[in-house]
């Protein structure tokens, strides 16, 4: 385990989750800020904790401290501008009763208290991390045609992070998952900006007793998990089964695990499985469709996930699935940064030719998946974390 500071502690404050929203990277991070600081304060809601306490297998850290916060729930518009609005109004009353003493970590970025924040923190001078996910896509992407929230979203990013004229408090960083993320957000950011952004790898809490299997029915059995949107490829993944050969499709099944946002006849149409669209899947009926997959289809663009970092390849990694992949920047990164687990394909073509190489072949490469997760673990990862706080002076006494 890392070795603690002395003298510190942190105050973690996630005013926006609640249930599993991004439950395997927020646990993890509650998990490294435990090894690296002597008391970890964390604010936010019950239902995150409980998510929190059934991801790790040990006792909760003896210098954890929970302080219930209350988070809007709900799907629909109204109810996500409420929860964005009332997270903001809590990060700057959280700045506000923090202790001079304690570094602050958001880990989500809420663009509405964003540049409140900045500005108080010019008086009170804290030490701040806010942590960035997908809100930063606005800087590269055009989502104009998109509704209010998303284009209110949009308007706040780019005043905020691309504005020449805007400064940055001294005491807030940025942190964003993984170095080709920063690196490609140094081609958007001014280097003034950039400076202020640290990175780490994606940490994941591995299940060490999860028992992975493989469909034994003769079948090669593919498909996708996850939310199917168009954005996610919807349509490249439609062409993608069209254009399978006739020779191989009675060898193979083909499937969809998560929720698919439009086109579930066509789907059909096609004789694929998809799942479940009226109620969302058990734990245990969503690991037996996974454990009878051999392959993971991935069809997000090249031009996807250049400044955000991508959770959905991980779980193929914790389920010990090969992927078959279109290439991506941080599909690259990861390959490149543990070892393969799988196919990055240059064009659909290639990713159908793969496939078919693989059914005549009649088995898929040996993959040492223990090895490749150990270099993600909370615990390795904390290293990295304590290295760059240390770097930019937030451990300092």
């Amino acid at each position: 385990m890392t070795k603690r500071t002395l003298f510190s502690k942190v105050s973690y404050i996630d005013t926006f989750s609640y249930g599993t929203s991004h439950e395997m990277f927020n646990s993890s991070l509650i998990l490294m800020c435990s090894m690296i600081f002597d008391k970890i304060d964390c604010r936010m809601s019950r239902s995150v904790l409980q998510a929190f306490e059934n991801l790790i297998s040990d006792p909760i850290p003896t210098n954890f401290a929970f302080r219930s916060l209350y988070v809007v729930k709900g799907r629909s518009r109204f109810s996500l501008m409420l929860r964005y609005l009332f997270s903001a109004f809590q990060n700057i009353l959280f700045l506000l009763l923090s202790s001079k003493e304690a570094v602050l970590i958001y880990p989500f970025n809420n663009l509405f208290s964003l540049k409140a924040i900045n500005f108080i923190n010019k008086f009170l001078k804290r030490r701040i991390l806010i942590f960035c996910h997908g809100e930063m896509e606005v800087l590269v992407e055009d989502f104009g045609k998109n509704g209010i929230l998303h284009r209110t979203l949009s308007r706040l990013c780019w005043n905020f992070f691309l504005n020449q004229n805007f400064k940055i408090s001294e005491g807030i960083h940025f942190c964003v998952i993984g170095d080709v993320v920063k690196e490609n957000l140094s081609k958007v950011l001014s280097s003034n900006v950039i400076e202020r952004f640290i990175c780490i790898d994606h940490p994941y809490i591995f299940d060490s007793k999860l028992n992975c299997k493989t469909s034994t029915d003769g079948t090669f059995h593919i498909g996708t998990v996850g939310t199917l949107s168009k954005i996610k490829g919807l349509d490249t993944f439609v062409s993608f089964v069209s254009k399978i050969d006739s020779s191989i499709k009675d060898k193979i099944k083909i499937s969809i695990t998560g929720h698919v946002t439009c086109g579930i006849s066509a789907l059909k149409e096609l004789d694929v499985d998809v799942s479940s669209q009226n109620e969302s899947l058990t734990r245990r009926d969503f690991k037996e469709r996974i454990d009878k997959l051999d392959l993971i289809l991935f069809f997000y663009s090249g031009d996807s996930y250049k400044i955000t970092a991508s959770g959905a390849i991980l779980d193929a990694l914790f389920y010990e699935k090969p992927i078959l992949a279109l290439r991506n920047d941080y599909f690259e990164y990861i390959f490149r940064k543990i070892g393969d687990f799988g196919f990055l394909a240059n064009s659909l073509e290639e990713m159908i030719d793969e496939l078919s190489a693989r059914i005549k072949d009649n088995e898929n490469k040996r993959i040492d998946f223990k090895t490749l997760k150990n270099k993600l673990t909370p615990e390795l990862i904390s290293l990295q974390l304590l290295s760059e706080l240390s770097r930019i002076g937030y451990l300092n006494n």
